[in-house]
């Protein structure tokens, strides 16, 4: 972690998006009624959905801490990746409904007025979007947290949804009638792309997908810093949600004795909590070259 502060930032994150969400649904549901957006209304539908993604977020982070027991040696990490999926499945259903309506708007042509409060409305739901983004998607990588991670591209997703929703809603107030449903049915598309991608991913982490490049990298480049390490044989690493698991084998000296072995493995180890600014969990074995 890189400062102190971010673990008190990444505990408020849940409690910041909350009432974030809740201000945005009362203000945008208000002001896209009052102000006749179909846009504005679809995007208050949307911040319902994040308001209870955020609650799933919560739990699922409360479970992950959860310490290894004997039901569940390896630990609870990797329930962060079933409530990130839990997220995008809400997002997913929430995207189909927001489609079809601005699809139907149109094709039935109805007509669509919106006026300044709809305008002021948007505004104000992509400034608070962006904030919330940049505080979860901070401390999201800072104590490496997937849920975390996936409930910020959900808030910067709403920037998107919401700037379609501006767009769509300037369009209107100029005639063109059918642009604010229009906005509403980019806001579902964006939405599905993210939710598709991202859902995705997290069945990877779930199937212990091998690490990046990057991840082997690091990892050579700590070895090459300890004594005795010849070499550096298979390395097995995977995400258990904010806990990196790894298996490493290293080659040393074949007259290397016991106590000199014991002191390889505390050093490679150390090496590679330098190396890494998120949580280890460190396995290394040796074998004689």
């Amino acid at each position: 972690m890189k400062y102190r502060a971010c673990k008190e930032c990444a505990q408020s994150v849940g409690l910041v998006n909350i009432a974030g969400n809740i201000m945005m649904i009362v203000i945008k549901a208000y002001l896209g009624i009052v102000g006749g957006s179909k846009g504005l209304i679809a995007d208050a539908v949307h911040s319902v959905a994040d308001l209870l993604a955020t609650f799933v977020m919560i739990m699922g982070m409360r479970l992950s801490a959860r310490e290894p027991d004997e039901r569940y040696p390896e630990g609870y990490g990797k329930s962060e990746y079933m409530v990130a999926i839990c997220i995008y499945i809400f997002l997913f259903v929430i995207g189909l409904y927001i489609m079809h309506d601005g699809f139907m708007t149109i094709i039935e042509k109805r007509i669509i007025h919106p006026c300044w409060f709809a305008l002021w409305g948007a505004i104000f739901a992509i400034a608070i979007n962006e904030l919330m983004f940049r505080q979860s998607a901070c401390a999201g990588q800072q104590i490496s947290s997937p849920s975390m991670v996936a409930k910020a591209w959900e808030s910067r997703s709403d920037v998107y949804a919401s700037i379609a929703v501006l767009i769509g809603i300037m369009g209107a107030m100029m005639g063109f009638s059918f642009m604010d449903p229009l906005a509403a049915f980019v806001v579902g598309v964006v939405i599905i792309k993210l939710c598709i991608h991202s859902i995705y991913e997290s069945v990877l982490k779930l199937l212990d997908q091998a690490p990046e490049k990057e991840t082997l990298d690091q990892i050579l480049d700590a070895m090459g810093a300890v004594a005795q390490v010849l070499e550096v044989g298979k390395v097995v690493a995977r995400d258990l949600g904010p806990i990196l698991d790894m298996k490493i084998n290293l080659g040393v000296p074949a007259a290397l004795g016991v106590v000199a072995g014991e002191t390889v493995k505390e050093e490679a180890k150390a090496a590679i909590r330098k190396a890494f600014t998120r949580q280890t969990r460190i396995t290394v074995h040796l074998y004689a070259v």
